[in-house]
């Protein structure tokens, strides 16, 4: 069901039901709260209880190297690791000076982006350009690399590909077992994509690796000049964290490797967010000095 049908359908319920509705949505219960007392009561006051997330199914352990990411690991010492080391390392405020030189180099993107469609006599959609522009961001700040265009479109394409077609792959986690008899060419497809995930990023991590140890092994003299470029990316945070229960630092694989998988016009569109359908665009020309 469409996400703008859903909406309403809520509130005809809660005007019926009250300000707490308990659906059953295939296998699972969900619980939608509209009234703004309950909601601080359940996830302030008793935050503790509803932190964590519902269990994971075969296909988002999958796509998500076994639960070992923040945006999908369970709420515990691992997420509380992974979020202090995001937000200290990467998220918090002194960390901003070191990524001048990429947000100038995305600025730089965007900008020709905009005069080379301009010098074409073509309508500029400015979105795309900036989704493009921050997507190029996203990528540096989690590699730490100034990647080729040609490298930022895979990844791009393998990450679109994922997102586009998850929601297919949700069926699989009724009965996984069953599922990889009956329905054996869409698992095929999804560990497919996944390998196409891995075989753009797991380069690049390694990449990134070699290029850590052999600054470590620099002196100070020979890095003087590369550290005015140098900008801490989050694969290199997460080369140095160490999972407090168990003592020992992440796996290559567990940083981005899928697991085997064995137990496993202006109307509006859907994407991340609601956005026009067919946007607007602008007419864009050089101005004049």
């Amino acid at each position: 069901m469409s996400a703008f049908k859903v909406e309403p359908i809520l509130r005809s319920l809660h005007a019926k039901f009250g300000p707490m509705v308990t659906l059953r949505i295939g296998t699972r219960t969900a619980i939608f709260v509209a009234d703004r007392t309950l909601a601080h009561e359940a996830l302030i006051q008793s935050s503790a209880v509803y932190a964590d997330r519902p269990p994971a199914g075969a296909t988002r352990r999958i796509i998500s190297s076994n639960l070992q990411v923040i945006n999908s690991s369970s709420y515990g010492p691992t997420w509380r690791l992974l979020r202090r080391n995001l937000t200290a390392e990467i998220l918090h405020p002194s960390r901003v000076k070191s990524y001048t030189h990429a947000r100038n180099w995305v600025l730089q993107i965007l900008q020709n982006r905009f005069e080379s469609q301009a010098k074409a006599g073509s309508p500029i959609c400015g979105m795309e350009h900036f989704q493009h522009a921050m997507f190029c961001l996203l990528v540096l700040m989690c590699f730490g690399d100034k990647l080729d265009e040609d490298q930022i479109k895979r990844i791009k394409e393998v990450q679109r590909q994922m997102i586009v077609n998850f929601s297919k792959f949700n069926i699989l986690n009724f009965w996984p077992r069953v599922t990889k008899i009956l329905l054996r060419n869409r698992w095929k497809e999804l560990f497919f994509l996944r390998k196409c995930q891995d075989d753009v990023l797991i380069p690049l991590i390694r990449a990134r690796k070699m290029a850590k140890e052999e600054r470590v092994n620099k002196s100070k003299e020979d890095k003087k000049d590369y550290e005015d470029e140098y900008v801490l990316s989050y694969v290199d945070t997460l080369l140095d964290l160490e999972l407090s229960e168990e003592k020992r630092k992440l796996k290559e694989e567990e940083m981005w490797k899928a697991v085997d998988g064995d137990d496993v016009d202006l109307s509006e569109k859907e994407e991340f967010t609601v956005v026009m359908k067919n946007p607007l665009q602008a007419q864009v020309c050089p101005r004049l000095k």
